[in-house]
């Protein structure tokens, strides 16, 4: 686990050591490792399900070591003996998200909406990008690539609907190309379309995000603990690859419970 955020970082190198001089230990040495003295706990959340697991090590990264201008806190997890078999411990390499508490929830994925055919993912995704822009045409054909640009955009199955996110270039009465990008969730009829990232218009110069404005694209990733509650969505901003990040959004609330730079790399 990585957190990048100066303030977690000597919030929580003070809490495992009672020092306030990580930033004096970091300037002579790029990477600071501490074990904790007391059983400290975390609950982490996959696509696989949601299980407890104890924090064994915590090592902070300094600034600019990871990509990142401030401090990376890096977290080794340990999960229990008996874990595997309940379906909560996340497969390799795949994104998680960590709660530093003290909860003993286990169990795998709950229930989600069936792996739509590529056909039926295809004509979902463009009701609601029609939903989202009206009668306003398409540039270009959609297709489903979560890593292409513009033109395309994804469909997740979730708890009890679809995630479905989307980056279409539509041209305007007055000929101008705007992309709308967006995140809804969604069942198959439209009937309960919510938006969980309202969508936005953003006027492109030479195919790109003018520098002067603030607008990323959205690329919905996946989800977290199965069950669809919570979903990650890649914010990309197109002048400024630091601007770019992974944020972890809550599908009810619409509120970012986590982010951190999309191209955060640490040694």
């Amino acid at each position: 686990m990585f957190l990048a955020s100066d303030r977690f970082a000597r919030d929580f190198y003070r809490r495992l050591t009672g020092s306030d001089h990580l930033s004096d230990s970091l300037a002579k040495r790029p990477l600071v490792s501490v074990q904790p003295i007391r059983r400290r706990s975390a609950q982490v959340s996959s696509a696989s399900g949601s299980t407890p697991a104890t924090l064994t090590l915590a090592r902070f990264h300094a600034p600019r070591r990871c990509g990142f201008d401030g401090i990376v806190t890096e977290l080794v997890l340990a999960f229990p003996p008996g874990a595997a078999g309940s379906g909560g411990i996340p497969p390799p390499h795949k994104p998680v998200v960590a709660m530093l508490v003290d909860m003993t929830v286990t169990g795998g994925a709950g229930a989600v909406q069936p792996v739509l055919s590529r056909r039926d993912a295809l004509e979902l995704l463009n009701r609601v990008v029609r939903r989202a822009e009206g009668e306003a045409p398409l540039l270009r054909s959609l297709v489903l690539d979560a890593d292409q640009a513009a033109d395309a955009g994804e469909v997740v199955p979730l708890g009890w609907t679809y995630g479905v996110g989307f980056r279409a270039r539509v041209r305007t009465t007055g000929g101008d190309t705007v992309l709308v990008t967006g995140v809804a969730s969604t069942d198959r009829e439209l009937r309960k379309l919510r938006w969980v990232v309202r969508p936005r218009r953003i006027r492109l110069t030479g195919g790109m995000i003018p520098r002067s404005t603030a607008g990323v694209r959205y690329s919905l990733r996946g989800s977290v603990a199965g069950n669809g509650v919570l979903i990650l969505v890649n914010e990309i901003a197109d002048v400024s690859a630091r601007d770019s990040r992974v944020t972890v959004i809550g599908v009810e609330s619409r509120n970012i419970i986590a982010a951190q730079p999309l191209a955060l790399r640490c040694p």
